[in-house]
């Protein structure tokens, strides 16, 4: 049994976010990265497995997704919303980073989520925090 293996942890970040989900797979926790239809965009970053681009052979998404299940959800729609708060029953953890008020306008947010699960821990990660005079600021590519 390794240090992190009874927890679960559902990642809908982008790339601004993979590692962290992938740190904590890398230790032994269930993460189950939750990706829109067509797959995330990060699947389109290079370097590709024999100068070969596409989705499946993204080394960067390789390196960043290692450890992880993943699953295809649309949350545009309220059967994929209605899907994440099922699978939010059942989790410990919820990565996100999202811009923000990205996911509280789909009911998806952490006053949302925690009706359904008062014990999740959800993590936002964004460059200037959720809200304040910067909140909107574009983040860099570091």
């Amino acid at each position: 049994m390794s240090m992190l293996s009874p927890y679960r942890v559902l990642d809908l970040t982008t790339e601004r976010g993979l590692l962290c989900g992938q740190m904590l797979a890398d230790m032994g926790a269930d993460v189950i990265k939750i990706e829109p239809p067509g797959g995330s965009p990060a699947r389109q970053i290079g370097p590709f497995y024999k100068d070969q681009p596409h989705p499946d052979r993204s080394l960067y998404w390789w390196a960043y997704n290692r450890n992880k299940r993943s699953i295809t959800l649309d949350i545009e729609r309220d059967e994929g919303r209605a899907l994440i708060r099922r699978l939010v029953e059942r989790a410990d953890f919820l990565l996100e980073s999202h811009n923000p008020g990205y996911l509280p306008a789909r009911n998806l947010g952490f006053s949302d989520l925690a009706k359904t699960n008062p014990a999740l821990i959800y993590v936002s990660i964004t460059p200037f925090g959720q809200d304040g005079p910067k909140a909107n600021y574009a983040d860099s590519d570091f």
